[in-house]
């Protein structure tokens, strides 16, 4: 049993938008009503003392941050150095967080259920599935809000092409087609992993032509095509649209021009905050969401954005498709067949009953399944077994 978890609050500069900070407000908030004792923590960097004062006074059974915490210029993890498990929720993809699995008091959740899989790949046993959430005050939505965005995107633009003009002057060029191939890959089929993707492809190579392509950075591989899919997925979904203004929240808004020069329905704002968002949303009918790097688990805009009372359409996965149904509660559109995303909008536009009806339905669901409420129980169910391994280890 879990009496005592202290959740750290993430440096500034590591919560792009405040969603890491936002995301341990509410855990904590879940895990406090369902009876844990919880403290938020901030170390400051001029002044670590109360910190430390505060751990060390008091101990808990575990700490808790979101995309954890990474060790220090020795190598030296604090939860290990401290004697005290630590939780990393991880909400980005794995590979920025492999040197997680050398730490023996750290326990690592992950928002893609492939990642569980990856981890227990390296001996790593302490990790469990945890995907994105959202607070239940999201569906207390005022009833006469004004819908003033037919469609909203929320996103980055990612320079996925000089990414792709680095690959040659950086890897061999058996490993630069394994790359493409892996891209094709991860936007056609809505089950395979980047990683596998690559894995496959590279393996084909090599199976092939009998070459074999030298010792490879395979973190750093895969993240580039990772990053190459996310970005080349939000410029095709926007670009598929052509008959209904899209309002693009995100930066660099020069490189989105750039890369959406022949869109003239764009309207282009700066990025927001993750309030601000949830904001946006309330007032969006339609929010599009890119998602191909995610095989096997769900974002917390498509949550946010159902919560908040607009419909989704997002690209779907394994794990989308177990909890969601097309057209019913939520809108999918298929890795590759861009045009049918322009008969989407237009038919949920031209049709609010149909709308409200997907909205409502994917509300109830959101609302039973995929609050931080459910995910709190999910950490007070199989937390105590690994932490009680890791404590007599």
């Amino acid at each position: 049993m879990i009496n005592r978890i202290d959740l750290f609050m993430p440096p500034e500069n590591r919560s792009r938008y405040n969603v890491l900070s936002h995301f341990t407000i509410k855990l904590a908030e879940a895990l406090s009503q369902a009876g844990v004792n919880c403290r938020i923590l901030k170390a400051e960097r001029d002044n670590p003392k109360p910190f430390l004062e505060a751990l060390f006074n008091d101990p808990p059974d575990c700490t808790l941050s979101f995309n954890g915490l990474l060790p220090d210029s020795k190598g030296q993890f604090f939860c290990d150095m401290i004697k005290i498990p630590h939780v990393a929720c991880l909400i980005d993809s794995p590979t920025h967080f492999l040197i997680l699995a050398s730490s023996p008091y750290s326990i690592i959740t992950v928002p893609d259920r492939f990642s569980t899989q990856f981890f227990k790949g390296l001996k790593f046993e302490n990790v469990l599935f945890m995907p994105h959430a959202v607070e239940k005050e999201l569906f207390d939505n005022p009833e006469h809000i004004e819908k003033k965005y037919d469609v909203t995107m929320l996103s980055s633009c990612i320079d996925y092409k000089s990414l792709e003009e680095s690959w040659p002057s950086s890897y061999p060029k058996s490993v630069c087609h394994a790359m493409h191939e892996a891209v094709e890959i991860s936007l056609s089929d809505g089950e395979t992993s980047c990683m596998q993707a690559f894995i496959q492809a590279i393996d084909r190579h090599i199976e092939e032509s009998g070459e074999q392509p030298g010792i490879l950075n395979y973190p750093e591989i895969i993240d580039q095509v990772e990053m190459y899919v996310k970005g080349k997925e939000r410029v095709e979904l926007l670009k598929s649209i052509s008959d209904t203004p899209v309002n693009l929240f995100g930066a660099p808004i020069d490189l989105w021009k750039k890369y959406l020069k022949n869109q003239p329905n764009i309207i282009y704002h700066d990025p927001v905050n993750i309030n601000i968002a949830i904001e946006i949303m309330r007032q969006s009918k339609i929010v599009l969401n890119s998602c191909a790097w995610l095989k096997d688990g769900t974002h917390e805009r498509i949550l946010m954005a159902i919560a908040s009372g607009a419909l989704v359409i997002t690209s779907e996965n394994i794990y989308m498709r177990e909890h969601f149904e097309d057209r019913h509660s939520i809108a999918f559109y298929k890795l590759g067949q861009w045009k049918s995303v322009n008969q989407q909008v237009n038919e949920y536009l031209s049709n609010s009953l149909l709308r409200h009806h997907v909205v409502a339905k994917g509300q109830e669901i959101v609302k039973r399944k995929h609050t931080w409420d459910q995910r709190a129980k999910t950490l007070l169910k199989e937390l105590p077994p690994i932490i009680k391994r890791i404590k007599s280890s």
